[in-house]
């Protein structure tokens, strides 16, 4: 975790229901799966974002957050990675590799959201990444 930094999230003035509005800051991720959603032709009506596609899961140890400690998984629908993202494979944790939520900015366009989250990577070294991603919707578990 990062000492000696500050760190801000930029909160959206009207956030959805589902967002953590109080922050993330210092959880950690511990663990990322994407889903590709099979194709379903009979509900297909040649509207593109009508369907779920694919998802991108990240569950949250939210113990050592600093405010919003109640946060369990966090599911993203049609996601989209964005350029200069972090790749999803270094995101995986294990004993040595722990990834903690700095920060986040999410922003709305056109009905889509777009997230940006600074995380830091401890392998070896403290190394701080952006997960960039745009997404039709989440759903979010809260204990």
């Amino acid at each position: 975790m990062a000492k000696g930094r500050e760190f801000y999230t930029e909160y959206p003035k009207n956030p959805p229901d589902w967002y953590w509005e109080s922050g993330l800051h210092d959880a950690s991720i511990i663990g990322v799966e994407t889903y590709e959603f099979p194709f379903d032709y009979d509900k297909y009506t040649a509207k593109k974002n009508k369907y779920d596609r694919n998802m991108l899961s990240l569950r949250i140890d939210a113990k050592g957050a600093l405010y919003d400690s109640r946060v369990k998984e966090i599911r993203f629908y049609n996601y989209k990675l964005l350029p200069e993202s972090v790749d999803l494979a270094s995101l995986e944790p294990s004993e040595k590799n722990k990834v903690w939520w700095l920060a986040d900015q999410l922003t709305e366009q056109n009905g889509k959201y777009e997230l940006d989250i600074l995380i830091e990577i401890c392998v070896p070294h403290q190394n701080q990444f952006h997960l960039r991603l745009r997404f039709d919707r989440a759903e979010v578990d809260r204990k």
